[in-house]
């Protein structure tokens, strides 16, 4: 395996590390966790009278909070206990007089608990109020969070991926990449635990999904954010918080199986005969009592299947082992200063993968898959009205396969190939005899010949005399790694007047994420028998040295990166900066709530090859040598954000938000990156019979490109009015209507292609489709396909690029847009909660990042290099691209709660209902024949159940046995169909949803 502690630089380096330690040593203040990973508690103290009262001491006592957090009430009897882990929380208020009362509530993730208090108004010393297991946001935010007690009651799978499914309003996938929508695209999204950002770089996808067994609490926002923090996802915001250790020295270990004999067969042909086991464990307690705190957890699964035989014989078994370990200290030194820092490390190893039906075992691959992530947060009140914040976090995530036969060299220009001994040289791909009819005498001679040639290479390398399958080791050795840091600084301060009360936020926000691609061919890669023909128009020819030299045998198929002739042997290592300024002042007025604020950022997309110089282009070719490809400079993505709350009762609230994002996910440092014109490509190398070297060709598969100048970031606009309120004790009801817009998308598109394509053209090569899609014949032939104005190169001709050259522009006219109107009901009482939404949404437009995939949604394609614009059909003006999203989902319905049983048990659940997403027939993955997203796949509709019964073996010692079952009905509702037009498969569904399946647990906590 390559180490990647050698390759690649970091740009927010460890040195912000000594920088934090030398900050907390001189300054003694704490950190606060990213994307606010605290909540806190607020409220009014009246009297009996129904008077305000100042001065009452308010102290909260909280399981993970070691010191105790005291603040004062105001005149005006209000309060603020700031920066409070989630947890459960004793709070008791004492006032001048010694009257004092206590009360258990709870704070949730992200969110603001209420309480209001009227001291002397009851002999009762203590009330419990009951929190609600998910609580809607206090502000004009779309928000919800989950606590780990609710957690414990639902139907939830082992992986983090599969929380966001329980989120109101949040579409529910399959997909294993793409991530869901709630008004953007799958990539829009956003993934954090800790706060640390799990999200791919350059692809904002979810790679790896660390285990839930540890969390505690799960936020998500999905709209209406405000400026407080840096939230500039168009899309969906998932946040965790792990646990943490208590006061009380606390432990569990649990056991989870899923046999593949409890699963149903499954639609999309997966084995069902896998059993899968789940081992996890935590523990946690007081190291120095009340001041330091640990939590530590392991977490084990075991997917071992065994293969069978294939056509060659006996195979190993496959499997699939992951090990990950998590540790977390909670300090409190001071009762204003609070510390954690936590450490997650996950291997998933994978051994005897991808082996082919008529392949020998010894092209099977290993595989290595790693994620780590380091966060060091807290924070520091420095009195009631000022808060100092600082953190930061690391993250590698990384994946490797590797041949288990590594033949130990990488096949370079000039060295020879040994014939003799094929399987030994890369993977060589067993030929077949050309049996077609020969056009002349000279075509028979080179049939005969090169069957000559073949038919030892099947005796000796296929199976039983046929021409199947390859032989020797798998071609490539894969070693990538992603690399995030990011660290975060705030300021809050509370400035409070007879009228109004303001709470500032200033903010600062460093962040990189960058790519570290190594891929490399083992031995000569890919090996194919050229016998010395070639086709030309259909006929057998003999090769003419243009590409393929005279007298060529065999080719074979390598990776430029690593080969001598590309120039390049280290990794193609891609980049992205980001600086980002916050302010936001939340204003308190009689009964209304304001929010006034704005991001500011500046953002480096950072690539390999090119230097500056001085040239037309300004740059000259370097390979290997980093360079700044484009900077979005803070004057382009100014993001407003402005929310006002009206609390009209003390049950019920208006809101509004308008919110501008700026999303800083792009995949152009690699797909735009110089360096990909060799390193991201492959390179054909020829021989002759006897293996002598001929020449080598590059195969170009990308090209780098340069930017526009004066293009603008892609930016999302959102507009949302909204009701909340309280009924009846027990119900609270929100509602909702939401409005987005986003443009200004980037792409690579040929420098020419506003010239070369016209609607007269257009005609001409959909002529044929006339009997079979007439609307689309029509509607070229009325030049409803026309290009934009002006018709000229997006860039002027210099030295790196031409006319027909790829450049990354500004698509004119790209847009896309989502109407949402929602409601959601929340119930809840000493024994029941469930919450409840209905979504019916619209989201359409002409560009979608969703449709750029080659036919197949559930992949993670570049962000501003995909399908789309790539060629004369891929224009947005060239088909019936403005249409229905991909994700476009009119209708959901969800819901989800648990019941407390009498006999110390519960009953959970998770149904949905939603209807399917859109899509059209398609002549190539960007050339529509109907109008976009004018059919829809059926419906879904899935109910999830869990049954759990807890026995209280001692004092200090519980049992606990439970029952999930997945898709209880076993809806494997058909989705992802062929849009083809000329498959034998249109309309076929090529993925379904899940089958039913059922895990069962067993745990101890003590």
């Amino acid at each position: 395996m390559t180490s990647r502690k050698n390759i690649g630089t970091r740009g927010l380096t460890w040195r912000w590390s000594l920088y934090i330690g030398l900050l907390l040593t001189g300054l003694l203040f704490g950190m606060k966790a990213m994307a606010q990973q605290v909540g806190e508690i607020v409220g009014k103290v009246t009297g009996a009278n129904g008077a305000p009262l100042a001065g009452v001491t308010v102290e909260a006592k909280g399981d993970v909070l070691p010191k105790a957090r005291v603040a004062t009430s105001r005149e005006n009897g209000s309060f603020r206990l700031q920066l409070l882990p989630p947890g459960n929380y004793e709070v008791t208020f004492t006032s001048t007089n010694g009257v004092s009362q206590t009360f258990a509530t709870s704070v949730l993730l992200d969110q603001r608990t209420p309480l209001n208090v009227q001291l002397g108004a009851s002999d009762v010393e203590k009330v419990v109020v009951y929190g609600e297991a998910l609580t809607t946001a206090t502000n004009a935010a779309l928000g919800n969070s989950l606590n780990a007690e609710a957690l414990n009651l639902l139907p939830t799978a082992v992986e983090y991926s599969s929380l966001i499914r329980l989120m109101p309003g949040v579409q529910v996938t399959s997909d294993s990449v793409r991530g869901p929508s709630a008004g953007a695209s799958g990539q829009d999204n956003g993934y954090k635990f800790d706060g640390a950002n799990l999200s791919v770089p350059l692809f904002g996808i979810l790679a790896s999904s660390p285990s839930t067994h540890d969390v505690a609490h799960v936020s998500v926002e999905r709209g209406g954010a405000r400026a407080v923090g840096f939230n500039r996802n168009a899309g969906v915001t998932l946040n965790t918080e792990s646990k943490s250790g208590t006061d009380e020295f606390k432990g569990d270990v649990t056991y989870r199986l899923q046999k593949g004999s409890w699963q149903a067969d499954d639609e999309d042909g997966l084995s069902t005969e896998d059993d899968i086991a789940f081992i996890t464990a935590g523990f946690g307690g007081p190291i120095i009592p009340e001041q330091l705190y640990f939590y530590g957890s392991y977490y084990t699964r075991d997917d071992s299947k065994e293969s069978g035989t294939n056509a060659r014989g006996p195979l190993p078994d496959i499997t699939n082992e992951r090990e990950e370990y998590f540790g977390k200290f909670t300090w409190t030194p001071t009762e204003d200063i609070l510390v954690n820092a936590s450490y997650r490390t996950s291997e998933v190893t994978t051994t005897n993968q991808g082996i082919g039906t008529n392949n020998p075992v010894s092209t099977a691959l290993n595989g290595v898959d790693e994620f780590e992530v380091f966060v060091f947060d807290g924070s520091w009140l420095i009195n009631d009205d000022t808060t100092f914040n600082i953190s930061y976090a690391d993250t590698k995530q990384s994946a490797g396969s590797f041949p288990i036969n590594n033949l130990g060299f990488s096949g370079q220009s000039g060295d020879s190939l040994n014939v003799a001994d094929l399987p030994s040289q890369g993977y060589f791909v067993v030929p077949s005899l050309e049996i077609r009819t020969p056009a002349d005498a000279a075509e028979q001679a080179l049939i005969d010949a090169y069957n000559a040639g073949a038919q030892p290479l099947i005796d000796a390398y296929g199976i039983n005399g046929e021409a199947l399958g390859g032989v020797g080791a798998n071609s490539t050795i894969n070693d990538n790694a992603y690399l995030g840091e990011t660290l975060e600084i705030s300021l809050e301060h509370i400035i409070e007047t007879d009228n109004f009360t303001h709470e500032l936020y200033f903010g600062y926000q460093e962040e990189e994420g960058s790519e570290e691609l190594f891929r490399i061919s083992n031995g000569w890669g890919t090996i194919a028998y050229w016998g010395g023909i070639d086709q030309e128009d259909g006929n057998i020819v003999a090769p003419t040295g243009d590409p393929t030299p005279i007298g060529t045998v065999y080719r074979a198929t390598v990776q430029t990166r690593g080969f001598s002739a590309g120039g390049l042997t280290g990794p193609l290592v891609s980049a992205s900066k980001s600086k980002t300024f916050a302010f936001n002042d939340t204003i308190y007025w009689d009964d209304w709530i304001f929010d006034a604020g704005f991001l500011i950022s500046q953002d480096e997309i950072l690539g390999q090859g090119l230097r500056p110089a001085n040239t037309s282009s300004g740059y000259e070719e370097a390979r290997g040598e980093t360079y700044v490809m484009k900077k979005v400079d803070f004057k382009d993505t100014i993001q407003p954000r402005f929310t006002a709350t009206w609390n009209y009762s003390d049950t019920a609230s208006a809101f509004a938000s308008f919110a501008r994002y700026n999303p800083a996910v792009s995949s152009l440092a690699r797909a735009a990156s110089w360096d990909r014109n060799t390193g991201g490509s492959t390179t054909w190398v020829y021989f002759d019979g006897n293996g002598n070297f001929l020449d080598s060709q590059t195969n170009v598969s990308s090209t780098g490109k340069l930017f526009v100048d004066g293009i603008k970031p892609r930016t999302m606009q959102e507009l949302m009015l909204g009701h909340q309120m309280e009924w009846n004790d027990n119900w609270t009801i929100r509602n909702h209507v939401r409005y987005r817009r986003t443009w200004n998308f980037w792409e690579d598109t040929p420098n020419n292609s506003r010239i070369v394509y016209d609607a007269e053209s257009y005609q001409g090569r959909v002529a044929s489709f006339a009997d079979t899609y007439p609307d689309l014949v029509a509607a070229a032939n009325a030049g409803d396909f026309d290009s934009p104005d002006p018709k000229e190169l997006y860039m002027p001709v210099n030295n790196l690029i031409g006319e027909g050259s790829y450049i990354i522009a500004q698509l004119a006219g790209a847009f896309n847009k989502y109407l949402e109107a929602s409601a959601e009901i929340d119930y809840k009482s000493e024994n029941f909660f469930s919450t409840t939404s209905i979504v019916w949404s619209h989201y359409y437009g002409n560009f979608d990042q969703d449709g750029t995939t080659r036919f197949n949604n559930d992949a993670g394609t570049f962000i501003g290099s995909s399908n789309i614009a790539d060629s004369w059909y891929g224009q947005l003006w060239g088909s019936f691209t403005e249409g229905n999203m991909r994700a476009d989902r009119r209708w959901q319905v969800k819901s989800f709660g648990a019941y407390q049983l009498p006999w110390n048990a519960s009953l959970g659940y998770l149904a949905y209902w939603q209807a399917g997403h859109t899509w059209a027939h398609q002549w190539a993955s960007t050339f529509y024949l109907e109008p976009r997203g004018s059919r829809t796949t059926p419906s879904h509709w899935q109910l999830d159940i869990n049954y759990t019964q807890n026995f209280a073996l001692t004092d200090d010692l519980d049992l606990k046995l439970r029952v999930d079952v997945f898709n209880l009905f076993d809806k494997q509702t058909g989705y992802n169909p062929q849009p083809r037009y000329n498959s034998s498969e249109l309309g076929v569904y090529r993925s379904h949803e899940n089958p039913r399946r059922i895990q069962a647990t067993v745990s101890l906590a003590f």
